[in-house]
């Protein structure tokens, strides 16, 4: 059976929402490269491939279930007669619009690439926000598109937490130490979690956890969390016109005075002189930040 587009054109709306209500027969659809795709299955199956791919790569998932596909490759989903199920696409530049204007979305952004695949009575809060995309979408009252891309940051925000939670689970992650490490970090590091904390929500001794870290990315734990939260820094210097002060609160820091102490002794500078230097630079034609630490 030749799938059928889930995209009828070029023109596409932001959100397509798609309900798969017991068809008699198998029925096919084609999920385009640039749109991700979330599967809600209440009941029947559901089988994912890449178009043209052998027939031994066809995964195959059972209700109920919850399926993210990240955009990047076309998609066949197929479903046998009594599947019961909503799916909903996303083009990759409503994806992006739909984010949170904040230091979370790149973290978000990085998780999101990811699949998902987990039981569904997990997840009703995504249930109930994909039937208000079906209102809205009915209804199309004025609005309706900026209201439509709240529901997906909405949504993109709870899959963020369910894969984050699966990530740092020893037993259900395929991932490196290392690696699960990195991901956590992004998470928590505003929360300014100690690197015993890290290690206890990973299951490791702290030593194992300073070993894998140091051979993945050159730096200890604590250089590496440091690293991170000097990168947030500068780009917010860099890219807002907020005070240091309010700066150091969106970073976790209880007290201005210690961010800059801290921000001085990674990068030599204070922060003030930092965006000092970027600007006369930006004002010089130099857009390179190699100011950067």
């Amino acid at each position: 059976m030749r799938p059928a587009n889930l995209t009828a054109s070029d023109d596409r709306p932001i959100l397509s929402l798609l309900h798969i209500r017991s068809p008699l027969t198998r029925v096919a659809y084609r999920v385009p490269a640039d749109s991700a795709c979330l599967v809600l299955l209440f009941a029947g199956k559901l089988t994912v491939s890449e178009p043209g791919a052998a027939t031994g790569t066809v995964r195959e998932f059972e209700a109920p279930r919850l399926i993210w596909i990240p955009a990047g490759k076309a998609r066949d989903l197929g479903a046998p007669g009594g599947t019961r199920g909503m799916v909903m696409l996303a083009p990759r530049q409503t994806l992006v619009r739909s984010l949170p204007a904040s230091l979370l979305a790149d973290q978000m952004g990085i998780l999101l690439r990811e699949g998902i695949s987990q039981p569904l009575g997990q997840n009703d809060a995504i249930v109930r926000l994909l039937d208000g995309v079906a209102t809205e979408k009915q209804a199309n009252l004025p609005g309706s598109s900026q209201a439509l891309e709240h529901y997906l940051g909405l949504i993109l925000l709870h899959l963020w937490r369910m894969l984050g939670t699966d990530i740092i689970s020893r037993q259900r992650s395929p991932r490196g130490l290392a690696e699960r490490f990195v991901m956590l970090t992004g998470q928590h590091r505003h929360q300014h979690w100690t690197v015993e904390r890290y290690a206890e929500a990973l299951e490791v001794k702290r030593d194992r956890l300073n070993v894998s870290v140091r051979r993945a990315t050159g730096l200890s734990p604590q250089a590496y969390l440091h690293r991170e939260i000097m990168r947030d820094a500068c780009e917010l210097l860099a890219s807002t016109g907020l005070p240091v002060s309010q700066i150091a609160f969106r970073l976790g820091f209880a007290d201005p005075a210690y961010f800059n102490r801290f921000f001085t002794r990674q990068s030599g500078q204070t922060p003030g002189k930092y965006r000092h230097v970027l600007r006369s630079r930006k004002e010089q034609g130099d857009l390179t930040y190699a100011a950067w630490p």
